[in-house]
């Protein structure tokens, strides 16, 4: 007898980024409220929901810059 298995890209769900419009790899050990991070422009989202897919795109805190400092 042969056991027939899931294809593994079952396991993972793809969001495009907003931003460079890559592919962004959600996979199943992602829950909702999770941080995931753009891989192409560093772009931070945060999941809201996996069925259907859902992310939101963080805000970008600017008053957290430090622009004085020496590159």
């Amino acid at each position: 007898m042969v056991k027939i298995s899931k294809p593994q890209n079952d396991r993972v769900k793809y969001f495009k980024c907003e931003v460079c419009l890559k592919d962004i790899p959600i996979e199943y050990y992602f829950t909702a409220g999770d941080s995931i991070t753009c891989n192409g422009c560093s772009t931070e989202y945060v999941l809201q929901s996996k069925s259907p897919l859902e992310l939101t795109r963080q805000a970008t805190d600017y008053s957290k810059l430090d622009f004085d400092e020496p590159y």
